[in-house]
Parts: structure tokens; sequence; C-alpha cells
């Protein structure tokens, strides 16, 4: 098997690769790496979690000039939490690259924040196409000096119907580049997109995503008639292995009905569907990541693109219509070599539909299990920890040590009190004890964070 440095990875990245201790190239990294470092164009399907983003991101931050004040690379993605996901992983994978700059833009939020942030252009971007559309109408960004396009989830950016955005973006690049494209699935519209899109590829196929699971990924199904379901999730719930929990619904009418009865049961429940303001969603998911919830419930805009660690459970508690869509469920635990439970709530009709799904030989079936039901509580439980926000974050050189610091000192919190924290541009995220929180909410009136004076809020 080669290394990493036998791949031609030069001395910065594989610096990072070991402080992230990636010891061994996975096969499409092995692949795909010597075609986008030898200027290839490569059209790759390959599934979720087989390291598709840094066989790419590794060959784009070897071919950045730092010097140049110029975007260079750009990645489209289909969704934000992509997006965000996928600059994270560039920036620790080009940490010993001096004065690089990565930014992610997406909708949901003030276009203006992201103008500003472009007085200095980041080599590379990572973006939803339509805001990056916006950037290219309004000139906030010339991409006269691109060297690489990346289509990430390919399929996805087409099923969201993104193909009109993407050919005008298209036009609107050098001809002279190189493109890359990866998709879990190779319909015929990705087809399509490959032969329009890109010069004499060089085509990788390691399978499809519905081939492939976690390998510690155990499956189990629940079978039995549609008003057991309710109780018999109950009860996968209140088992102590189950954690973190992620349970999706078809709908999000099911998903908001479904957290209401979690809440009235003493589960501590948030909801996540597409309709939702982003701000919300981020909410959603930031007090899954810290704590201050239980369970998320969410149709399939979960399903990709997430980035949830240490997520114990997935509860699919509508069957998914197609195989793709249980696989994206399921794949939600299991990560990054973890361990995970995968449960399905199906009626007979729904198993055999299931039973139909190669990728579902696995599942150990068994019949519902489903306690009576305890009377809804009068209130919404409540989890040990709360979240709060603070006005302070990257731009203003906050770091999660400059916030440990401001808690504990000022803030009146012990060290190993403070729980997670989450700092993002222009403001951050902290997790504390619910019996301190109004107090700690009171002392840091009025305090400042590296200089900067900040307001802090219980985030309800």
């Amino acid at each position: 098997m080669p290394s990493f440095a036998d791949l031609g990875l030069a001395p910065y990245l594989l610096q990072a690769l070991e402080e992230l201790q990636f010891v061994q190239p996975t096969p499409v990294q092995e692949q795909v790496l010597p075609l986008t470092l030898d200027g290839q164009d490569v059209a790759g399907q390959a599934p979720t979690g087989s390291g598709k983003t840094a066989a790419y991101g590794l060959g784009l931050l070897q071919q950045v000039d730092v010097k140049n004040d110029a975007v260079q690379m750009l990645v489209l993605v289909p969704a934000r939490e992509l997006a965000l996901q996928v600059r994270d992983a560039l920036k620790k994978m080009g940490k010993f690259l001096p004065n690089l700059r990565v930014a992610a833009f997406y909708g949901g939020h003030a276009f203006g924040e992201e103008k500003a942030s472009l007085t200095q252009a980041p080599h590379i971007v990572v973006a939803t196409p339509g805001r990056f559309l916006d950037h290219l109408e309004r000139r906030t960004i010339i991409p006269n000096q691109l060297k690489s396009l990346v289509l990430d989830e390919a399929d996805k950016l087409l099923e969201l119907g993104f193909q009109d955005e993407l050919v005008e973006i298209v036009k609107r690049l050098p001809r002279r580049r190189q493109t890359l494209l990866f998709s879990a699935t190779m319909s015929d519209k990705v087809l399509e997109l490959i032969r329009k899109n890109l010069t004499r590829p060089r085509v990788i196929n390691l399978g499809e995503d519905e081939d492939r699971l976690p390998e510690n990924l155990t499956l189990l199904g629940h079978v039995g008639p549609i008003e057991l379901k309710p109780a018999a999730l109950l009860h996968i719930l209140r088992q102590p292995e189950t954690g973190r929990a992620l349970i999706f619904c078809n709908t999000r009418e099911r998903c908001m009905e479904l957290a209401r009865f979690l809440q009235g049961r003493e589960v501590a429940a948030e909801v996540l569907h597409g309709k939702m303001p982003q701000p919300e969603r981020d909410k959603a998911l930031l007090k899954l990541r810290n704590g201050s919830s239980q369970v998320l419930v969410a149709t399939d805009v979960a399903a990709r693109g997430l980035d949830v660690t240490l997520l114990d459970t997935v509860v699919q508690y509508d069957a998914p219509d197609k195989a793709d869509g249980f696989q994206h469920r399921a794949g939600r635990t299991a990560r990054a070599g973890a361990a995970g439970t995968a449960h399905i709530l199906a009626t007979p009709k729904e198993q055999s539909h299931v039973k139909k799904w190669p990728v579902a030989d696995s599942i150990k079936w068994s019949d519902m299990k489903a306690p009576k039901l305890p009377p809804a509580a009068p209130k919404a439980p409540k989890p040990e920890n709360v979240t709060v926000h603070v006005t302070a974050g990257k731009k203003d050189k906050v770091s999660a040590h400059d916030l440990v610091g401001a808690f504990v000192n000022v803030g009146g919190v012990a060290r190993e009190q403070v729980g997670h924290i989450e700092v993002f541009d222009y403001y951050s995220y902290v997790a504390v004890p619910r019996g301190q929180v109004q107090d700690v909410v009171q002392r840091l009136l009025g305090a400042k964070v590296k200089g900067k004076k900040v307001r802090v809020s219980i985030v309800q």
C-alpha cells in the first residue's frame, strides 16, 4: 500500500496529515490524488465516508499559490452544512501552508457579512451555487484566475435543482481550468454534466453509496403496526446505550408532531427541517452537539453534510422511499471508525419494501417493543446544560481558549464545567450548567473578551 508521501504530497501537507492521524490513503485518495496533481479532469463515483474531500482537497491545496491574492479554487456543494464541513477540512489539511485563506459562502444569512470578508480574496472558496452566483453577479468575486473547479455531490446538486445556476457559473469561469466531479450515483443527468463540463476526464468508480455502510454500524429493525411506533421509539430512547440520537421522519409535520410527543415524555428533543430559517437550524444542531438536547428529529435535509460528532444512534421513524435514502440516514452514525446503531421502525408493508434493497440485508429484525406510554408531562424536559450566545467570534480574534478564560475567571464557572464551545465568524456558543446560567450571564454583563465588550444571552 502506498503512503501519502508516495503520492507526491508536499511536506507541509504531510505534516498536517500526520497531526490529523491520517495514516494510509483510502482507495479514492490513492486513485484521485495523482490525477489531480497532474492537472487532469476527474469524474469520480465514490460512496459516503470514502475520504473524497481529502482526495480532491489535498490536490487543490498543493496547487494553491498563497502569494497570489485571488480566488484560485472553487468547490460547489449542495448544502450549507457541507460547505462548512469542507471548509473546515481544507483549513485543517492546509494548516501549515502560510497565509492560506479558505472561505465558505452560502445562503440563509446576510450577504453583507460575506461581502465584508472579501477585502482580501480567499484562495479557496467553498460555496452553494445560488450564493456563489450572487457574488458573481454583484462582482464581489471575479474568478478570472481560477485554476480548479470541484462539483461535490453532483447528484445532490442536480436533485436540488441547481442545474441553471451551475450552467451560469461555469459560463463565467476560465475555460482553461481543471474540473473534478464527485457523485454517489451516476445518473443520466450526472453523465450529461460530465460530458458538458469536463475535458477528457479520467473516470474513477469505487461503487455506489447504497453498496456501502460503515463497518462498525449495527442495523436493527423493529416491525409492528403504525400505532405502536411512538411507544417503540420512546423505549429505544430510554435505553442507556442510545445516547445522542438523530431521528428521521419523511415530512416536517411529522417531525414537529414527534418532537412535541417526546418533549411531553421528558425527552429533550429539537426539530430540524428545510423550512426553518438558517439560524434556527444552526441552533438545533448546536444543542445536539453540546448536550443541551438528546434528540434531533429531522427530515432528510439532515441526511447529508451534517457534522454531528459522537452521534450514537439513528432512528428511521418513517421508512425512506429509496435505498440511498436509507444508506445516507443510517450512515450519520458509526463515522470515522466509531461504533453506532441505526434502527428502523417499520410496518409489515414498509418492511417488505425495505427488504428489496441489498443494503438492508444485514438488518436484524424483531417485533416492536412498545411498553405502555406514560402520561404527557406538563412541561418540556430540562437538560443539564444550557447554551449561551456570545457576541464575539473569529473575526474578533476570539478563540475557544479565550472564552474558557472569560467563563472561568469572570463568569465563575469551574473549568471542567465549561461545556462544548463553537466559535463562528461573528459570534460564539458556550454550554454551561443550567443551575449556574443566570449567575454567569449576570457576571459577564459588560465583560470584555480579547478587548471586545461582549453581550451574553441564553439561547432559548
